[in-house]
């Protein structure tokens, strides 16, 4: 003789994270955690809830800044059931839906707190929106026994124009930070060459700078044409004296009857002395 199992059974079970109420006669009248509970027949009927975190979307909202900025703004919303009879009692009871209850009040107060605030508050400091969020949600869903854990916004989206001005803002202000380090480093140099034209002295300066276009000029395989006025104070004053001193010596020479085979041969056997 088998025993059979058809119908109403005189038992439920709750998994680890699941709770339970009974209703007897749409009355509630005890909580139950996990593992197996007695109920009667036709008479009692258990309502479970899932008391594991949980999340919810909160599809894009459309808003207005409070600089008048439109936005498209979305986010997550994440919370659980407090894990105590009171609270699965509220949950199940006080509410129809309070997975749908939590989203409603979330879409209304992201628009809200959007609305408040100005687009660079809103881009810049989305954890602390998520948090004043994440505190007004969490008021209003404690009297159906929902705990919010976090809200996260996701996406801001802006329109195309205010996105192309936002991009030639910051470039912008990339060249103007560019530009300032520039003239900053130029001023370090010019300080830097002060001091070192003290130490070396106004020649020695000179002689600097042509061995830096001599460097350039290899670099390049090019040739660098400066000013004779850039290496006209680098000759000493003797040596300009004795140029002077040939040059003067040389233009009273007549060399009309002057056979050059013969001054070279005398220069070398040293008879012509020409200093």
């Amino acid at each position: 003789m088998g025993l059979s199992l058809s119908g109403p059974l005189p038992f439920f079970m709750n998994k680890e994270w699941e709770r339970s109420i009974v209703l007897r006669f749409g009355e509630y009248k005890r909580s139950r955690k996990s593992g197996i509970h007695f109920k009667i027949p036709f008479v009692e009927k258990p309502v479970t809830v899932p008391v594991y975190e949980d999340s919810v979307d909160v599809m894009k909202q459309e808003a207005i800044t409070r600089d008048n900025v439109p936005v498209d703004v979305d986010g997550v919303v994440f919370f659980e059931i407090k894990d105590n009879q009171e609270d699965v009692k509220d949950a199940i009871i006080n509410v129809g839906s309070y997975r749908r209850q939590t989203l409603n009040y979330a879409t209304s107060i992201l628009r809200d707190t959007v609305g408040k605030k100005e687009l660079d508050d809103l881009l810049q400091r989305r954890d602390e929106i998520g948090n004043e969020i994440k505190n007004q949600l969490d008021d209003k869903t404690d009297s159906f026994g929902v705990n919010v854990l976090d809200v996260e916004i996701q996406n801001i989206n802006l329109p195309e124009k205010m996105e192309r001005a936002m991009a030639a803002q910051a470039e912008a202000e990339r060249d103007r930070r560019a530009r300032r380090t520039n003239a900053q480093g130029e001023l370090e140099a010019a300080v830097k060459l002060r001091q070192a034209s003290e130490i070396i002295g106004e020649k020695g300066y000179r002689m600097r700078t042509l061995q830096t276009l001599d460097s350039v000029a290899a670099e390049n395989a090019t040739i660098v044409t400066f000013p004779t006025e850039l290496i006209g104070g680098m000759a000493s004053g003797e040596n300009e004296e004795g140029l002077k001193n040939v040059l003067d010596r040389v233009s009273d020479i007549d060399l009309s009857d002057i056979d050059i085979g013969d001054v070279a041969e005398s220069l070398k056997d040293g008879e012509i002395d020409i200093r």
